[in-house]
């Protein structure tokens, strides 16, 4: 299986091969950022944050775990994800004529985010930076960067600084154009636009224009002009232009606003077409926010465009680049499908073979699916964006971003994984060992620290919606007001015990008939094949693990291999 092709007129033909050039030679690579803090800054870390003697004895667990593991050999990505930019007899790619960069469907991930080790992991802005560097910067592609939309993923205060990074960091790659996906409609979109240079605004589509489709906010369509650094000075550039639709079905999903107006994709395709036959450019693209199926029919419909960007594919994108059936334009339009998260980027190099009478004309292209694994290394510039990102949610709190304590399911308050030892002897005895322990301080000893933010705490301390992001009342808060809450506790699974430990504290009186069933409440049992792998039966205990353990932070998760490893039981 590869995941490199040339495309001839009317062809494709598999390719195989390749390396990215060694992180010693890669932008930031010699001297990569830390990605944890000092050993010996522990105490000084923990002071920072208000940690007591027993927090700081688990941030030195965490970091000695997260340590030993960065110490661990690492996968080798060639051997896991397939080699890159070289042809069938083992050379690197030509140097094309220009290249097109696409990405989009990042819904949030600024970088990778779970429990299976970045080393294992794809995706996030720090790689990415780096591919494009090397690819314009060290190999003097000529580079058009082009994201088909949707970098959130919810809606809030948080939604809202995550886009306006976001935008901010694909200007600073070098983005020309960007388009909105749905939930990037709901976050406070025009204010980050009135912010940015226009200049240097990449903020395309057709039919969505944030306040009118003449503000200059955003571009309908675009001609990007890219040129070689060796080519001559009268030579002529490759000229692409470039414009996004949000779909049908996408639009159906939009809410009025003030901010914004929408049109029917179609009208809007036909609104910009004497500009798009105007302008001739050698390749064109389009990219939709919306199925592969709206994608075709939109292409076969406007048959100008030589690329045409699916954002709601696959998870992850083909092998190759697929024929759209009933296109013309330079022997058929492409499907490209850039998969979820922002783990890949489709890399497309464009070789000029023969001067063309008609646009679109004369041109061969080579497509990579590019896995954005660890064999690039991490860009400062853009960890200095995320450490900035970080300290924004950590300067706002948990009320600056509109996050307020809500009930728990059970109306139950919490009362942190401490006041189960002394009565759950042997099953604090395997918690103790395990990774839950120390989770909250597992955030503390990143560089930089993560537990300020929402998106992380919800499944590393006691008392969190670990789908939603939100807190409930009496769970974690800060270690100054919350300290007992650490960790991927007790409660998290068995449910909030507070009045269970005051009745078997003697703290208060109830009947034996209340008593049992605060018993039974927190008690979990595990049922015959239970588990999340095929053939297996969904339970409540592997739904528990499932709210954290999920696709996204953990897809390699199979609860009865992992079970051994924390099992617990019984009272004593």
């Amino acid at each position: 299986m590869w995941s490199a092709a040339t495309i001839a007129i009317g062809a494709l033909v598999m390719l195989a091969g390749g390396a990215a050039p060694p992180l010693s030679e890669q932008p930031g690579g010699a001297n990569p950022p830390k990605y944890l803090v000092d050993e010996k800054d522990l105490p000084a870390v923990a002071e920072k944050f208000g940690l007591d003697e027993e927090g700081l004895a688990r941030l030195r667990k965490a970091h000695h775990a997260l340590a030993e593991h960065q110490a661990h050999p690492k996968p080798d990505p060639v051997k896991a994800n397939g080699e890159v930019f070289t042809q069938a007899n083992g050379e690197p790619w030509p140097k094309p004529d220009a290249a097109i960069i696409f990405t989009g469907e990042q819904i949030g991930y600024l970088e990778p985010c779970g429990c299976a080790g970045l080393e294992n992991q794809k995706g996030g802005l720090k790689r990415r930076h780096t591919l494009v560097r090397i690819l314009r910067d060290q190999w003097g592609w000529p580079l058009a960067l082009f994201d088909a939309g949707e970098q959130v993923r919810y809606f809030g205060p948080q939604a809202d600084i995550k886009h306006r990074r976001t935008i901010e960091a694909l200007i600073e790659i070098g983005y020309q154009a960007v388009g909105f996906g749905v939930k990037d409609l709901r976050t406070e979109v025009l204010g980050m636009a009135l912010n940015l240079d226009e200049a240097e605004n990449p903020l395309t589509s057709a039919n969505v224009g944030l306040l009118d489709f003449d503000s200059g906010f955003s571009k309908r369509w675009r001609v990007v002009e890219l040129r070689a650094a060796s080519s001559s000075p009268t030579a002529a550039p490759v000229r692409i232009g470039v414009t996004q639709v949000l779909a049908k079905s996408a639009l159906g999903e939009v809410s009025p606003s003030d901010d914004f107006v929408t049109m029917d994709p179609v009208d809007a395709l036909k609104e910009i077409e004497p500009q798009i036959e105007q302008d001739a450019c050698d390749q064109n693209v389009l990219m939709v926010y919306g199925t592969p199926d709206e994608a075709r029919e939109l292409a076969r419909r406007f048959d100008h465009f030589d690329w045409v960007v699916a954002a709601r594919g696959a998870d992850e994108p083909p092998h190759i680049a697929q024929r759209i059936e009933g296109t013309k334009r330079g022997g058929g339009a492409y499907l490209v499908e850039v998969g979820h998260k922002g783990m890949y980027a489709v890399v497309v190099g464009l070789y000029r073979k023969q001067e063309a009478s008609k646009p679109g004309e004369g041109w061969e292209a080579r497509y990579q699916k590019t896995p954005l694994d660890h064999r690039w290394a991490d860009s400062p510039e853009m960890v200095e964006r995320l450490t900035a990102y970080q300290a924004e949610l950590e300067q706002l709190g948990w009320e600056g971003l509109g996050l307020k304590p809500a009930e728990h399911p059970t109306t139950r308050d919490f009362a942190g994984s401490n006041a189960c030892r002394d009565c759950h002897t042997e099953a604090w005895e395997v918690f103790e060992k395990t990774p839950h322990f120390h989770t909250t301080e597992t955030l503390v000893a990143l560089q930089p620290a993560r537990h300020f933010d929402p998106e992380c705490i919800a499944c590393h301390a006691v008392g969190w919606e670990p789908q939603k992001y939100y807190p409930f009342k009496t769970g974690w808060l800060s270690y100054s007001e919350t300290p007992e809450m650490y960790g991927q506790g007790c409660e998290n699974c068995h449910g909030p015990a507070a009045r269970h430990v005051a009745v078997e504290n003697g703290d208060i009186e109830v009947d034996e008939e209340e008593e049992t069933a605060l018993r039974a409440a927190l008690h979990l049992e595990i049922g015959e094949n239970e588990g999340n792998m095929k053939g297996q039966k969904l339970g409540q205990v592997v739904n528990n693990c499932l709210g954290c353990h999920d696709l996204d932070n953990s897809p390699d998760f199979d609860f009865q291999k992992y079970w051994p490893e924390v099992a617990h039981e019984g009272l004593y």
